[in-house]
């Protein structure tokens, strides 16, 4: 019994392997009448298709009498993709994991869900694998939604940032358009006041038998609101810097609000 792997069309030089298929190739296979090289086989999503054209598929393939070979179409791509609340994404095809299950050894897991449209996607895709810079987001996501979901139950504000200090990256071999798995174990937590988590953790992308990629980081969580006073005032800072810089370069004359420079900035 064969398999086929579909995956979206942007994969098309991966797509060129003897298992695996394009979307717009399986589509144009469903409709085509007469005998199926789908016949006898089993088609499994892969990488890169988002929900309708995942339903799509699967009704066309019902349709043309094909439910045998469909019967485990959304094997890799059925886990429930992490929502706005825990990735920090508004458009669902932007996020890139599933929502993070924690184990009893302490270790969080979740599914790498990629699709076509993410907008690390749309304008850099070379090759065969999956760009580092799209598993890098993945476990960027995947800091965010652990801790989210896991580790903020006594965390007061309502409104919070996330403040990245520190992320080392490690890239030790290609990921491709297959199934893949984000692990990460937290190594440090503490919360030196009710407004304030501080967070240190690693992560792994598995894929196969083997870690393709190993991310470090260092984070906190703040209050949005002293965050954003902080954050106005080095604003401020900034602009008046550069306005300065280039009124001097223009020949001009200081602006009476330049003392803005000197105002204290607000601590966190």
């Amino acid at each position: 019994m064969g398999i086929y792997v579909v995956v979206a069309n942007q994969f098309e030089d991966f797509a060129r392997h003897e298992n695996v298929m394009s979307y717009s190739t399986l589509l144009l296979v469903l409709k085509t009448p007469g005998p199926s090289v789908l016949r006898g086989c089993k088609v499994v999503a892969g990488q890169g298709l988002g929900r309708k054209e995942i339903q799509h598929a699967y009704r066309m393939a019902i349709a043309s009498g094909h439910a045998d070979e469909f019967d485990h179409w959304d094997l890799w791509t059925g886990a429930e993709l992490a929502g706005q609340e825990l990735a920090h994404k508004r458009q669902r095809k932007n996020v890139l994991i599933s929502v993070p299950e924690r184990n009893e050894e302490g270790l969080y897991t979740a599914s790498l869900l990629l699709h076509a449209e993410n907008e690390l996607m749309l304008d850099h895709l070379t090759g065969q694998h999956v760009q580092g810079m799209v598993l890098l987001e993945a476990c960027r996501q995947m800091f965010l939604a652990v801790t989210e979901r896991f580790h903020l139950d006594d965390y007061k504000p309502h409104k919070r940032y996330f403040v990245l200090n520190e992320m080392n990256v490690r890239y030790t071999a290609f990921a491709f358009p297959l199934p893949a798995q984000i692990r990460y174990r937290l190594i440090d937590l503490k919360q030196p006041r009710p407004d304030r988590v501080e967070v240190q953790a690693t992560m792994e992308v598995w894929q196969g038998e083997q870690s393709v990629t190993g991310v470090d980081v260092k984070f906190c969580v703040m209050d949005a609101e002293r965050l954003g006073l902080r954050e106005a005032t080095l604003a401020s800072r900034a602009l008046s810097s550069q306005v300065d810089t280039l009124r001097r370069r223009l020949r001009m004359t200081p602006h009476p609000h330049a003392q803005l420079m000197t105002e204290p900035i607000p601590t966190l």
